[in-house]
């Protein structure tokens, strides 16, 4: 088990490398919603500035077939370097890998769909070589795909999480539509808040499309006694600034070599009041919510229809 953080600023890598974090996801000009887009010169320096250091690029959009060509061109780029893996979700993106022979860790990244072992082990015989599973899903199933597939997983342990997002420019419309006066495209300005609800979510824009995101981190600070399992625990630094994303990524770093040490139950407490006193939203978002449709319940719900309309 190691973290894994998005990197929001190269100025403080070695703070993270200091703290014995070692894998960073790095956004890029083709990803979607990431906490900094480094260009290809920027990546390349990282690479050769830090070699001992794993880096993945996540090129993890949907594209457009006249996007493909230059999908393609900056995969090429992106295999000169040393970049160990992708994050993806669009299959174009695995093809053009097994086209050109790339050897990079395919990690399927899909913001929902990572659900079920059976699929991911078929998609193993595809190409993927490991998966970021769904945050939508209870930590229960989470931990049974776990035991069941046969690849390397990642569990997002802290941040902000993904709640919807559109190609289309959807504030842009409506402030056309409304015809109010308001920043669209800061990922800290506006937020939506359902009716009835407390639950504040945030939404920007950017050249991308929109999209929308919790206000509140999830968080698995004390949760390393049953997440242990998993290959990687990954630390969204989306809508963090530098200090909040260090002292997270420390407070799980320690956690981590206290778990490994066998301190971590008498040592979670003192990481628990740190984390407090970050005075930063926290919610435990999907991980002890009970699905609620199953397979056999959707069955189910299907012949009560048909026998209805007999």
């Amino acid at each position: 088990m190691k973290i894994v953080l998005s990197l929001n600023d190269q100025k403080r890598l070695y703070d993270y490398i200091d703290m014995g974090i070692d894998t960073f996801v790095l956004g890029g000009k083709y990803s979607f919603h990431c906490p900094y887009v480094f260009s290809l010169d920027e990546i390349a320096s990282l690479t050769q500035k830090y070699p001992q250091c794993i880096f993945y690029v996540a090129v993890n959009a949907l594209y457009d077939q006249h996007d493909i060509k230059d999908v393609e061109d900056y995969i090429k780029a992106l295999s000169q370097m040393n970049i160990h893996g992708l994050l993806f979700q669009d299959y174009g993106v695995l093809q053009i890998v097994k086209d050109y022979q790339y050897h990079f860790d395919m990690m399927y990244s899909p913001e929902t769909l990572n659900t079920n072992a059976c699929t991911l082990n078929v998609l193993k015989s595809q190409g993927v070589t490991s998966a970021f599973l769904s945050r939508v899903i209870p930590l229960q199933e989470q931990l049974a795909i776990c035991h069941d597939v046969k690849m390397p997983l990642m569990l997002q342990a802290h941040g902000v999480e993904y709640i919807a997002a559109s190609k289309r420019e959807l504030l842009s419309n409506y402030q056309a539509a409304s015809g109010l006066s308001f920043q669209n495209n800061g990922i800290d300005h506006l937020t939506l808040k359902a009716k009835n609800s407390d639950y504040l979510l945030r939404i920007f824009e950017d050249e991308k499309g929109t999209h929308i995101f919790s206000d509140a981190r999830l968080y698995t600070l004390d949760l390393l006694n049953q997440i242990h399992e998993f290959d990687y625990l990954y630390i969204e630094t989306l809508m963090m600034n530098n200090e909040e994303a260090i002292e997270i990524a420390s407070l799980y770093s320690d956690a981590l070599k206290s778990y490994k040490q066998g301190t971590y139950d008498r040592d979670i407490k003192e990481y628990m009041d740190l984390l407090y006193r970050l005075k930063t939203p926290l919610d435990r978002g999907f991980l002890f919510d009970q699905t609620v449709y199953k397979l056999e319940d959707m069955r189910k719900m299907d012949n009560e229809k048909r026998e209805s309309n007999r």
